[in-house]
């Protein structure tokens, strides 16, 4: 596994990185299991975040005794000073590292919040003292919208640009990407396999690994997810594989969920990130892994009250309450087809909730 320069952070890293924003949702004892498994694999390379629950405490017990052998890279969303020396400190104890190699700033896709970064007196400025005491060594930065990084990445003061990017999201390719070169700026590659939308991750990362210089961090929490994502190296991706990832990039359209799971958790209690996902989840493993705990979920999907909760914490600015309904509905349909529910039951269920015709 020949490994890749991080840009002029100089950073060694695997070229397949491990994301870490999937083992909150295993338990403890089986996270720090797949993360040690990666590193036995050869992944050197972690990326994680202050908002993925459990993660950094995960990755602190899974790494800590690797020392130098291992790239950690973390993430805080805070803009206020008070809120982000306590992210701060909360993440360095989290990860049980003497220095964090990569802090970067998570989710910059405004002005204003770029803004509030560099001001004097900062986070830029409390993240550069950071690493003149030797606790932080790069600072990098997050966003999902490659134009905010087109202002971003001038002003010299970051080290790593981490941006979505896969089949159907390659804007980046077009400016972001040549700008960053041009700095010398890391490239990685949040968002690889696009949530798991592909018909076959490992053609998309394949595509992904034509760019050299990017470091995709595909999310993990599986042994077999690892082993997976790592038969995508040292293989050029094939005119087949691309075929069929232009077919699933027709198909899906730009309105769907990447999984990122920002929105949850709903305030009503409902699953919407994986209700809004779940038609391509059944059509991938078979319509007959449909069951009755399904019918349940999807049934209290139609009494979202569109607060809209969810949708001022998706970073793609997805429509979610209406995604909710509609596909509780299209799924409570297809129980309809696999005789879980009855039509006259379904009806019911659409007028109790105020949705029928």
């Amino acid at each position: 596994m020949e490994p890749v320069r991080l840009g002029k952070t100089n950073l060694m890293v695997s070229p397949i990185g491990f994301g870490a924003l999937p083992i909150q949702s295993v338990d403890r004892e089986s996270a720090v299991k797949v993360v040690r498994y990666a590193y036995d694999k050869g992944i050197n390379f972690f990326d994680t975040a202050r908002g993925y629950t459990t993660s950094e405490a995960d990755l602190g017990r899974a790494l800590k005794d690797y020392g130098s052998e291992v790239i950690v890279a973390t993430k805080s969303k805070y803009k206020d000073m008070k809120q982000f020396d306590k992210s701060f400190n909360t993440s360095f104890a989290n990860l049980q590292r003497s220095y964090i190699d990569l802090f970067q700033f998570h989710i910059v896709n405004y002005e204003n919040e770029l803004e509030e970064i560099l001001e004097k007196g900062g986070p830029l400025d409390y993240l550069e003292e950071q690493k003149e005491k030797g606790k932080v060594r790069h600072i990098g930065i997050t966003s999902h919208r490659p134009q905010m990084m087109l202002k971003a990445l001038p002003t010299g003061k970051f080290e790593t640009v981490q941006i979505p990017l896969n089949y159907i999201e390659d804007e980046p390719l077009e400016k972001l990407i040549p700008l960053a070169r041009s700095l010398d700026v890391g490239i990685i590659a949040m968002k690889p396999v696009a949530g798991g939308v592909y018909t076959s991750n490992r053609s998309a990362l394949r595509w992904i690994l034509q760019y050299s210089d990017v470091v995709p961090i595909p999310g993990m929490c599986r042994i077999e997810e690892v082993d997976d994502n790592l038969q995508a190296l040292d293989i050029p991706i094939t005119k087949a594989e691309i075929e069929q990832l232009e077919a699933d990039k027709q198909e899906l359209g730009t309105v769907f969920c990447r999984r990122c799971d920002y929105c949850m958790p709903c305030p009503n209690d409902i699953e919407a990130s994986y209700i809004v996902r779940s038609g391509m989840i059944f059509k991938r493993a078979g319509w007959d892994k449909m069951e009755m705990s399904h019918i349940e979920s999807f049934t209290k999907g139609l009494y979202c009250e569109q607060c809209g909760v969810c949708e001022e914490r998706c970073p793609y600015d997805l429509p979610l309450t209406e995604m909710v309904i509609n596909e509780s509905e299209a799924m409570l349909r297809k129980g309809v087809d696999q005789g879980l529910i009855t039509e006259d039951e379904l009806q019911e269920k659409l007028k109790a909730a105020g949705q029928s015709s």
